[in-house]
């Protein structure tokens, strides 16, 4: 199998996103401080587990990472860990109380050293249930700080299809790195975008932007320019482009930006294209 992973790319001018991969696995543990008690105390859950990486998007083929790769590595390192076991009586976690977090901690040394260069990891959330989750994040060295600010979110939906294929890989080479994505007559997405602006507060409406003029934007420029098409064929800004979930979002923040810049600003754009693939592109130092 040839190896179609990006190169490492350092240049300021490449496209910067980061993308959440989900992956879910069982394990059970005793409560904390009764292990040696009966059986029937022993937990189990079903945790679901999101992998944040960030990286820049490989003009070959219009992606950070290669999902198959992500995936096999987070296997190989955490799930086939811990996947079925009881955690009670794994070998890391003999000295400590088993709690979420030492999970995480686990999983996150677990993965160190191993994540391909032309990615970091940009952050790990494990939840055990919908009420009760935790989350690892850079320190905050590796992370730049930003003064107070106001965030609001919309939440929007529509329907594309799309074909992924690179004219810099050969067809073996585009089949084998995108697999059924790379079909001639293309597939279809129910895409979930979110949208954030940043911005303070107005002294009259007490709003960051007014949301009617927000909605009327991205549905203009973005879910009625795009819903039930075919983004290869149909849609002038991707022409020459690979329509990958990285790209996609990179073209709907460009879209969007010129038009909330009066008192707020555009912040953040997050793509749902799967329940377990999840893009997002941030304002410039963020």
């Amino acid at each position: 199998m040839s190896d179609l992973r990006s190169p490492e790319v350092n240049s300021p001018n490449q496209l910067v996103l980061e993308m959440t991969r989900r992956l879910t696995f069982s394990a059970a543990y005793s409560e904390p401080g009764i292990r040696s008690a009966a059986r029937n105390k022993i937990q189990a859950h079903n945790y679901v587990l999101d992998v944040r990486v960030r990286g820049a998007v490989d003009p070959r083929t219009g992606i950070i990472i290669n999902i198959k790769i992500l995936d096999a590595i987070v296997r190989e390192q955490v799930i086939s860990e811990l996947d079925s076991r009881d955690l009670t009586h794994h070998c890391a976690f003999e000295n400590c109380r088993i709690s979420l977090s030492t999970i995480l901690n686990f999983i996150h040394e677990q993965l160190k050293g191993h994540i391909p260069p032309e990615v970091m990891i940009s952050g790990l959330r494990l939840e055990e249930s919908a009420e009760s989750w935790a989350d690892w994040l850079p320190s905050y060295e590796q992370r730049k700080s930003r003064k107070e600010m106001f965030l609001v979110t919309r939440s929007y939906e529509f329907s594309a299809s799309h074909r992924l294929d690179s004219s810099a890989l050969t067809p073996e080479e585009n089949l084998e790195l995108f697999g059924k994505c790379n079909y001639p007559n293309g597939h279809g997405h129910n895409y979930i975008l979110e949208v954030t602006v940043e911005g303070a507060p107005d002294a009259k409406s007490g709003q960051i932007i007014d949301i009617a003029e927000l909605d009327d934007i991205v549905n203009r420029e973005i879910v009625d320019r795009y819903d039930h098409r075919h983004l290869n064929y149909d849609i002038p800004e991707f022409e020459g482009k690979i329509p990958s979930a990285e790209i996609i979002t990179k073209v709907i923040w460009d879209r969007l930006s010129p038009y909330v810049s009066t008192s707020s600003k555009l912040y953040r754009i997050l793509l749902r294209e799967t329940a377990r693939n999840i893009f997002e592109y941030y304002a410039e130092g963020i």
